[in-house]
């Protein structure tokens, strides 16, 4: 996919988020979340995810507004990138560390 090593500072190129929203479309949701909201077990939940993933898709229960805070609020405490969302879901990607890429690969 990438033919650049991704540096944590360095954001991803338009060109990158496209490919990444085009296999995100094809994933089911690993995660749903409803009116609780954000918790602190969700946050985990999701950086677990992120760890072992990479790439996850998010399915909310909420208005769009509320969904977009939630989006914007993932990014930021879990230092992702959100790449995009169609209707109630949201695709978010944080490159793996290399540990986790090799073990994601054995198994």
């Amino acid at each position: 996919m990438h033919k650049k090593p991704i540096m944590e500072n360095d954001p991803l190129t338009s060109a990158e988020k496209k490919e990444l929203r085009g296999i995100g479309q094809r994933l089911k949701p690993h995660l749903h979340i409803g009116k609780q909201g954000l918790s602190e077990t969700v946050f985990k939940e999701i950086d677990r995810a992120l760890l072992k993933n990479g790439l996850i898709k998010i399915r909310f229960e909420a208005a769009r507004e509320v969904i977009r805070n939630y989006c914007n609020d993932i990014s930021e405490k879990l230092k992702c990138d959100y790449i995009g969302g169609v209707g109630k879901t949201g695709i978010f990607f944080r490159d793996m560390p290399e540990e986790a890429k090799l073990f994601q690969y054995r198994h």
